[in-house]
């Protein structure tokens, strides 16, 4: 069954932009995107495996699992080659991607980056996996959304991945959290990604769990930039997104491809994401 999406499609662009989310969250975390990409861009939102009305899959969560049905929604709409953006856990499902079919990414934008941790964070959230099966998700997830988000100026992003959260149920909840215990072999993915493809890690200054690992990651790529966010988390494309909106569009702008295929209308669908 193919993953839940929603498209916004352009008059006349030939562009198109794929936002991917993190975990806990869904496309609409991407409303302060909407407005201003559909302007420019055919857009399509795609919601994981049991976020928003997809459905959970039969298969264990991996990287490259999730990779797969993102691109099972590709095929289905006959879209060659698009602009992917992706915060936290879409960055890491989006460098699946890039490994498998690096010919359909016109470009990679890296939002709150998870390409590796702290010592101390990948030492949370193994006992938080330890203890997944008999402590109430929403307790979990509060918890690191506090530890990932701590400051007043990042509520707003804390605030909207904690309400989408409570949508997600334990059971989701804990087949998620496996992927939060492979740091070293995502570290290693993220390093070895065809150097081809443009890349931009945008990053929040505030970033604390993560900042560091997507400098390192950038320094050693040729084909990728780093740009930092002032006064932003994790999730900067809700804490500044105004800053965040911009840098991606210039950085898409350079790497247009007017390859892109138009989908077929009748997989079109007027949306309104809130």
């Amino acid at each position: 069954m193919l993953l839940d999406y929603k498209i916004y499609q352009h008059d006349s662009s030939q562009e198109w932009v794929v936002f991917l989310h993190g975990v806990g969250g869904n496309h609409t975390i991407f409303y302060k995107q909407a407005k201003q990409f559909k302007k420019n861009y055919n857009c399509l939102f795609i919601n994981f495996p049991g976020h928003g009305k997809s459905k959970p899959l039969d298969a264990k969560y991996t990287t490259r699992n999730i990779a797969d049905k993102v691109l099972e929604v590709l095929d289905h709409l006959n879209l060659r080659k698009a602009h992917f953006i992706g915060i936290s856990l879409g960055s890491m499902v989006m460098t699946e991607i890039g490994h498998k079919m690096p010919d359909r990414v016109a470009s990679m934008t890296m939002g709150g980056a998870v390409v590796k941790w702290k010592f101390w964070t990948d030492m949370l959230f193994k006992i938080a996996y330890r203890v997944r099966s008999f402590v109430p998700y929403m307790v979990l997830y509060k918890f690191f959304a506090r530890i990932l988000m701590p400051k007043k100026n990042h509520k707003d992003s804390r605030t909207t991945f904690v309400n989408e959260a409570s949508k997600l149920g334990q059971r989701e909840f804990v087949r998620w959290t496996e992927l939060l215990t492979v740091s070293k072999s995502l570290y290693k993915r993220f390093l070895s990604m065809p150097k081809q493809i443009p890349k931009l890690y945008l990053m929040g200054d505030e970033d604390h769990v993560f900042l560091k690992g997507a400098q390192f990651a950038a320094d050693r790529d040729p084909n990728a930039s780093l740009q930092i966010i002032d006064d932003s988390g994790h999730v900067c494309n809700i804490d500044q997104a105004n800053q965040f909106n911009d840098y991606t569009i210039s950085f898409i702008e350079k790497h247009m491809d007017d390859g892109a295929k138009n989908i077929d209308e009748k997989y079109t669908e007027n949306i309104t994401i809130a």
